[in-house]
């Protein structure tokens, strides 16, 4: 079904939803690869898994900015992966977990989770008597608190008339809501599978083997696992100046990469500019920002008629290309500012409609800069790049600054914030 293009300012509200992520048969879809730069993500990650030795896994962090359709581009990997015959599981971890506060080890107990649900799902099972393998040694070593989540389970259960799902889905379901509710069992829970890491990743590796095996038998290549949404987890440093990020990807990239079988991460964009990944994972695929160049418009104009019939929703052209330079090629922005555009009584998006939009954006952007972000902004503006620290990591998880690629990678301030006063007149002093 092709979506309705939007012919009144109701309906352009609608379709340009900027939190939702397009599927892989969305006529809107526009492949912006050669405005950005680099390879066609999808293929080249297929390839790369396609190629791989029968015995090794591929683990690969995929990043950009928060905005910049690397979901949209995961669904499309997923299509890409379908095609070639690899089973893949897709799980978004915003949806399971806790991203206020996020552990490698609710990380690995989501993956279980999915890989179980997924597999029951396809009509595919795993063994009855693995998943009562794994649910015993969970109820004994890892559930002090036996008893209330024990229970909880029985009474979800009984509320089910006629519900055929196993313990081990009831258990593992249980155990990610108290992760994500961050309930006075999360700590012990941890705490527990701390203790016995070494044994719950060999239980974890037995259900995935069986899955593999499985799929391998139903005609499929291998199994892939797609793990969506971490990019999103809260930034925080701790006393020693060791981030949230860095210490989930850095400190515990073994644990990450232990699940055997081939696995893609979405990690923070902060990250590739201040650790060598690579040492770790084997590979980091980075979706840059679409150029503001006359190819990058002429693609995000094409993304929005794909949405609205321009000439019923706008006065004129030209205030699509406005809000197309202003979004600074961040597709999240752009939907954005077309929403903040139809806030009006008029019929038709007007100037003053487009440049209440673009003040609204530069007031959000506003308040986000400190006074000591002053020095890496202006470094940015003079030289294109963005230093390697943490002080700078901020900038990148905020969008005040960009990520683009022409060859070379190069960065530059988000488009508002060259609008914003006083940073404006920072940045001339800056360049005398």
């Amino acid at each position: 079904m092709t979506p309705k293009i939007a012919t009144n300012i109701d309906e352009a509200y609608r379709v340009c939803n900027p939190d939702l992520p397009l599927k892989a048969d969305d006529m809107r879809y526009v492949d912006l690869t050669e405005s950005r730069g680099g390879k066609h993500f999808a293929k080249s990650i297929t390839r790369n898994i396609s190629r791989s030795d029968e015995y090794a896994q591929v683990k690969i962090l995929f990043t950009g900015h928060r905005g910049s359709g690397k979901t949209t581009e995961l669904f499309r990997l997923k299509h890409e992966l379908e095609k070639n015959k690899f089973f893949t599981i897709y799980m978004d971890i915003e949806e399971i977990l806790d991203l206020g506060s996020l552990n490698y080890l609710d990380v690995l107990v989501a993956i279980a989770k999915e890989v179980q649900r997924t597999m029951a799902d396809w009509d595919m099972p795993i063994s009855e008597k693995l998943l009562k393998n794994i649910s015993d040694w969970f109820v004994d070593k890892i559930l002090e608190e036996k008893n209330d989540i024990t229970s909880d389970i029985g009474i979800q259960s009984r509320a089910k008339v006629g519900a055929t799902i196993p313990f081990f889905a009831e258990l593992f379901s249980s155990i990610t809501a108290n992760i994500k509710a961050a309930s006075s069992r999360r700590e012990t829970l941890r705490k527990n599978l701390k203790r016995e890491i070494s044994v719950f990743i060999e239980k974890l590796n037995t259900l995935i083997g069986e899955a593999r095996q499985t799929v391998q038998n139903n005609d499929y290549k291998d199994l892939v696992l797609i793990v969506d949404g971490i990019e999103k987890m809260h930034y925080e440093l701790n006393n020693e100046g060791c981030s949230t990020h860095s210490e989930l990807f850095i400190q515990h990239a073994e644990q990450l990469r232990s699940p055997q079988c081939h696995i893609i991460y979405t990690v923070p964009v902060s990250l590739v500019y201040n650790q060598n990944l690579g040492t770790d994972f084997d590979a980091v695929s980075v979706l840059p920002m679409v150029k503001i160049n006359i190819q990058g418009i002429k693609q995000l104009c094409e993304v929005i008629e794909k949405r609205v019939d321009i000439n019923k929703v706008f006065d004129h052209q030209e205030l699509v290309i406005k809000l197309v330079k202003t979004s600074g090629g961040v597709v999240r922005d752009l939907m954005r500012l077309i929403r903040m555009s139809t806030d009006t009584d008029e019929e038709k998006i007007v100037d003053a409609d487009i440049e209440y939009a673009i003040n609204t954006l530069k007031k959000e952007y506003d308040r986000l800069i400190r006074n000591d972000d002053i020095e890496n902004l202006k470094q940015v503006a003079r030289t294109k790049r963005i230093q390697a620290d943490e002080s700078a990591a901020r900038l990148l998880n905020l969008r005040l600054v960009l990520e683009y690629q022409n060859g070379d990678r190069w960065a530059d301030l988000h488009p508002v914030i060259y609008q914003i006063p006083w940073i404006k007149e920072a940045l001339e002093k800056g360049s005398e």
